[in-house]
């Protein structure tokens, strides 16, 4: 059974917020602005993506986001016309202060990594390879990427004890999972799940859990999902299943079909057919997030299968659901009836005739 739980989702929903950000705030075009806004005992700084006229969400220089009380242009003060991230140098040295000499902090193209002190090839670029892997995948399937805004941070803690305690900040913390991306955050968080033994660069594709939470973190930071808009769980929880299989994370190396398969999933989902379980639940997973709360085992399972089944046999329509995915309104509503129109408007509206293929194609999978 894998112990990841799913703790995915910004929850933009919650926030309740309204973009009413175009008209100008104290004379300037506050969306492209940078501002400063004092709460408690300090201050804020960052690009402001939302507000009610209550609270305001900020995009911090770092990547992070915040929501913070702005009831008025009194709350906050613009500080510059335009907005630029933190370099991965000033990140580092951010995260050092943070972390303390226990730990190194190392930076690659894409990431900046905290670790266990020891070889940077060892921990730190086994994030950087899954990002070219997964640059290639959807490359070669004429998907391009959009490069990251922000140097992706990535957080391999030295035991389970410092993992737990330092999830505890989160309130859907569980003591289950091995590993934890934060779209609020836009950190990585994991551990050193050797514990001790003799490790290599391989370390990192050996952990499906790693691997799912930093594609996870990938896809959301090249322009896959939207950050600012609530993607559909099937969708962002089906990637990254996907990609634990050696021939999605690592298809020059591994080329069979049968690499592509994640094992574990399709056990799961031969069972729940047998049992007669998954009739009905495409549609219903398409439309809403329920299941996720109510049966999450079978949730994952069928989003495996049919993020496998579409990527095999209906890459085209896909890829093109992804691309129209991303590209939704920045912290609009979406409802259940327009789920189902926009998978509908690339993949089609005949659920009956999907789900009989998808169980075809997956009960022939050994």
């Amino acid at each position: 059974m894998h112990t990841y739980l799913g703790k995915i989702g910004l929850g933009l929903c919650f926030l309740g917020l309204q973009v009413l950000l175009n008209a100008r705030a104290g004379g300037v075009q506050t969306r492209e602005a940078t501002i400063r806004i004092p709460y408690k005992n300090g201050s804020y700084v960052g690009k402001p993506l939302a507000w009610d006229g209550r609270d305001m969400m900020l995009l911090r220089r770092d990547g992070k986001i915040n929501i913070l009380p702005v009831a008025s242009e009194k709350d906050f003060e613009t500080i510059s016309h335009d907005f630029k991230p933190f370099s991965a140098e000033a990140i580092r040295e951010n995260l050092q202060r943070e972390f303390g000499r226990k730990y190194q902090v190392s930076i690659t193209r894409n990431f900046v990594v905290v670790h266990p002190p020891g070889d940077y090839q060892v921990w730190a670029m086994p994030f950087e390879k899954l990002y070219g892997r997964f640059d290639a995948y959807f490359s070669s399937r004429n998907f391009p990427l959009s490069s990251p805004d922000f140097p992706m941070v990535a957080i391999v803690l030295r035991t389970r004890t410092e993992f737990d305690n330092f999830l505890r900040a989160y309130h859907d913390y569980d003591s289950q999972i091995l590993g934890y991306y934060s779209p609020k955050s836009n950190r990585i968080i994991t551990y050193d799940q050797t514990q001790g033994s003799s490790k290599d660069q391989n370390w990192f594709f050996t952990a499906d859990t790693i691997i799912h939470e930093a594609t996870h973190q990938t896809a959301f930071n090249t322009g896959v999902h939207s950050r600012y808009a609530p993607v559909p769980r099937w969708v962002s929880e089906g990637l990254a299943m996907l990609f634990e299989a050696p021939g999605v994370n690592n298809s020059l190396y591994y080329t069979k079909l049968t690499d592509r398969i994640n094992r574990g999933r399709l056990t799961e989902l031969k069972a729940y057919y047998r049992n007669e379980q998954v009739a009905g639940r495409l549609p219903e997973l398409i439309a809403s997030d329920q299941l996720f709360r109510t049966d999450p085992s079978l949730a994952y399972a069928v989003s495996w299968g049919m993020t496998f089944y579409l990527s095999e046999k209906m890459p085209q329509q896909y890829h093109q659901f992804l691309a129209n995915d991303a590209q939704r309104d920045d912290f609009a509503d979406y409802s259940s009836a327009q789920r189902a129109q926009d998978f509908a408007a690339t993949c089609g509206s005949k659920w009956t005739d999907l789900e009989a293929n998808m169980k075809r194609f997956i009960l022939s999978l050994e």
